[in-house]
C-alpha cells in the first residue's frame, strides 16, 4: 500500500508517468512514507547505500550505463548536503540526475528542531531546476506541486539535460501517517515536444480533429505575414476561433473582434463558447483573467507554443508544451492532417456572438473620450497603452490593423509607460501615441526632460484626479476620504505648467465640445513637434461608466431599469445575448 500523503502520491505517480524507474535510496526516517510507497510499486527498482556521498555517484554510474534519468532520496539535514558533489559533476556531465531531499516543515526552520536546516539552496547554482515542494491540501498547493514536480521532470532531459531537485516537506514520518491508498490517482501529465517525429504530428492532428480550438494569440513585436499565412491554413483546417488583443500584432480573418468585451459579455456563461483545447502562441495575455473565468470547471487542454519550451500555466491546465515557433506548429499541424476536420460550428458561433457584443456609448468622460482618439488614430502609426484602466478601454474598441500597439505588459506597472514610448519613438520615424492615466503620467513625467526627447510623440493624458481602478476595486463609501489619499492618491493636479515649461504644445479639454477640436491637433499628422493633449474627467464617474457597460453586457444589475439598458445597447443586442 501507498502512503496516503497526497503529494507523495502525486509524486510517485508522476515519476511513472515520466519514465523514472530507479531510485538510490540512502538510510533515514524522514524520507520513510516515500521509501515504503517505492517499495509497493514492482515498477520501481530500488537500490541502497549508506553513504550520501556514495548514492549520487552510485546513481550516476546507472545514468551512464542505462542513458535514462535515475532519482535519489535520502532525509533531511545534512544527509542532503553530502549529495553535493554528485550534483556539481552531474550538472557538468549533464546528467539526469534527479534528488530528492526530504524536509521539514518550512514553519519550524530556525526553531531548534532536529535534522533541520534551510534545504531550499542547497544545489542552486548546479541544477537545472529546482521545485520547492509544499504539504498544505488546498487546490492551489495540489496545482503547485503537480506544476513544480512536471517542470523538474521535463527539466532532467531539456536542452541537454541535468540535474535537478526535489525537495519534499514531510509533516510526519511516523506519527498519524497511515498507508491504506491501493493504486496511484490519475494526475495530470505535462509532455514536451521538442522535434515531434511524423508519427507523433499525426497524433498532433487526431487530437485537434472534431475539437473546439481557441487560439489566443498573446503579446508579440511585429507583424509577420508567414506566420499570419500558416495560422490561416491551420484555422480553414480546424475548427478555430482566434483571440488576440491590440498587443498581438497579428491580423488575421478568423480572429474574433474585441474579445475583451465579448469574455466580459453575459454570452462568457455560455457553455458554447467553452473550447476543448486552448492553444497560446506568443507573450502575455491582456485578457487572461477573464479566459480563466471562461474555462473554469470545464475539462480543456492548454498547449503552449513557445520557442522557449518553459512550462506556463496560467490556467491551471497546460498538457503540453511544443518548442517551435508558431509558423513551424501551424504548418506541421495542417499537414499531418488526414481528413478535414469534422464541422465549423465553434469558430463561427464565437464569431457570430462576438459580433453582437455593442461597443460603449457614453457621454463624456474617459470612454467616450478614448473612443474617439482611437478613431482618428493614422494608419500606420504606433499606438502606446499605459497600463490600469487606459489598456483596458482601449480593448473595448477596434483598431485598424495597420497600427502597431505597444505597452509594458511583462509586469503590468504604471511606471515607465512615457520613458517607453519616447525611447521607442526616439528610433522609430513613424507618429507615436501615448495614451496615458494620470497617475502613470505624473509618475514618469521626468521623461518629457530627456535631452533626446523625440519630436514624433504625441501624448493624450486622461486626468480623472487619481487611480480610478485603484480607488473602486478595494474601497467602501465610509472609506473614499482615506482611500482617495492611500489607495487611488487623488490630487489636483494638472501637467499644464510642466509641459509649457518644456516647450511642448498643449491643449486643455473640459467638456464635450472641445474633444473633436483637440484630437484633430493631436492627429495631425502635419504637425512636426510634440503635443500633449491633457482631457479632465471625474474618476468616481469614468469607472462607473466602465462598470455600467460590463454590467450591462453581462445582465447584472448596475442601477438602470431594464428600459434604460435596452436603450443604450439596443433589444436585438440583449436578445441575443440572452440577457432579456
Amino acid at each position: 500500500m501507498y502512503s496516503d500523503d497526497p503529494l507523495i502520491l502525486e509524486l510517485l505517480a508522476l515519476l511513472k508517468s515520466h519514465g523514472v524507474s530507479r531510485v538510490v535510496i540512502a538510510p533515514g526516517s524522514r524520507h520513510y512514507p516515500i521509501a515504503r510507497s517505492l517499495e509497493s510499486d514492482d515498477y520501481f527498482t530500488l537500490h541502497s547505500v549508506v553513504d550520501e556521498r556514495s548514492a549520487g555517484f552510485f546513481a550516476l554510474g546507472l545514468i551512464q550505463a542505462s542513458r535514462s534519468p535515475v532519482a535519489t532520496l535520502c532525509t533531511s539535514g545534512t544527509a542532503a548536503v553530502n549529495l553535493g558533489s554528485a550534483v556539481v559533476e552531474a550538472f557538468y556531465q549533464r546528467l539526469p540526475l534527479l534528488v530528492m531531499t526530504a524536509d521539514r516543515l518550512p514553519q519550524l526552520l530556525g526553531q531548534m528542531e532536529d535534522q533541520m536546516i534551510d534545504q531550499t539552496e542547497l544545489f542552486k547554482n548546479s541544477v537545472r531546476s529546482r521545485a520547492l515542494l509544499r504539504a498544505g491540501g488546498s487546490d492551489l498547493d495540489r496545482w503547485y506541486n503537480n506544476r513544480s514536480i512536471n517542470t523538474a521532470l521535463l527539466a532532467l532531459t531539456h536542452a541537454g539535460g541535468g540535474p535537478v531537485h526535489l525537495n519534499i516537506p514531510i509533516a510526519s514520518h511516523s506519527k498519524g501517517v497511515t498507508y491504506t491508498t491501493s493504486t496511484l490517482p490519475r494526475v495530470r501529465v505535462i509532455r514536451r515536444s521538442e522535434e515531434p517525429s511524423p508519427d507523433e504530428w499525426a497524433a498532433v492532428a487526431e487530437r485537434l480533429d472534431g475539437k473546439r480550438v481557441l487560439v489566443v494569440w498573446g503579446q508579440g513585436a511585429s507583424r509577420d505575414l508567414r506566420v499570419e499565412d500558416a495560422l490561416k491554413q491551420f484555422a480553414d483546417a480546424y475548427d478555430v476561433a482566434v483571440m488576440v488583443d491590440h498587443l498581438s500584432a497579428v491580423d488575421h480573418d478568423s480572429r474574433i473582434p474585441r474579445p475583451y468585451a465579448l469574455l466580459m459579455s453575459g454570452a462568457s456563461r455560455s457553455p458554447q463558447l467553452v473550447p476543448d483545447i486552448v492553444i497560446t502562441v506568443g507573450g502575455n495575455t491582456f485578457f487572461v483573467d477573464q479566459l480563466k473565468r471562461l474555462i473554469v470547471g470545464a475539462s480543456v487542454e492548454h498547449w503552449r507554443v513557445h520557442p522557449d519550451g518553459e512550462v506556463v500555466d496560467p490556467f491551471q491546465r497546460l498538457t503540453d508544451v511544443f518548442q517551435c515557433g508558431a509558423a513551424h506548429f501551424f504548418t506541421n499541424a495542417v499537414g499531418a492532417q488526414v481528413a478535414a476536420s469534422r464541422g465549423r460550428s465553434y469558430a463561427s458561433a464565437v464569431r457570430e456572438i462576438a459580433l453582437a457584443v455593442p461597443e460603449p456609448d457614453e457621454p463624456y468622460g474617459e470612454l467616450a473620450v478614448i473612443s474617439a482618439f482611437l478613431k482618428s488614430l493614422p494608419a500606420g502609426c504606433v499606438l502606446h497603452l499605459a497600463n490600469s484602466a487606459p489598456i483596458r478601454m482601449a480593448h473595448l474598441y477596434d483598431l485598424d490593423p495597420s497600427i502597431t500597439v505597444l505597452s509594458n505588459r511583462g509586469v503590468n506597472g504604471i511606471d515607465g509607460s512615457m520613458s517607453t514610448a519616447l525611447g521607442f519613438a526616439a528610433a522609430d520615424e513613424r507618429l507615436n501615441f501615448l495614451l496615458v492615466g494620470d497617475l502613470s503620467f505624473f509618475y514618469d513625467m521626468n521623461a518629457l526632460w530627456i535631452r533626446d526627447r523625440a519630436r514624433n510623440l504625441r501624448i493624450l493624458l486622461i486626468n480623472n484626479g487619481g487611480g480610478a481602478l485603484m480607488h473602486a476595486a478595494p474601497l467602501t463609501p465610509d472609506r473614499a476620504e482615506q482611500g482617495a489619499r492611500h489607495i487611488s492618491a487623488g490630487h489636483a493636479a494638472t501637467a499644464k505648467g510642466w509641459v509649457e515649461s518644456l516647450g511642448i504644445t498643449y491643449s486643455a479639454v473640459r467638456t464635450d465640445a472641445e474633444v473633436a477640436a483637440a484630437i484633430a491637433q493631436l492627429t495631425d499628422a502635419t504637425r512636426i513637434d510634440g503635443v500633449v493633449v491633457e482631457i479632465f474627467t471625474e474618476k468616481v464617474a469614468d469607472i462607473e461608466q466602465f462598470k455600467a457597460y460590463q454590467a450591462a453586457i453581462f445582465g447584472v444589475s448596475t442601477g438602470l431599469s431594464t428600459s434604460q439598458k435596452i436603450r443604450r445597447l439596443g433589444g436585438k443586442v440583449l436578445r441575443r445575448l440572452g440577457l432579456r
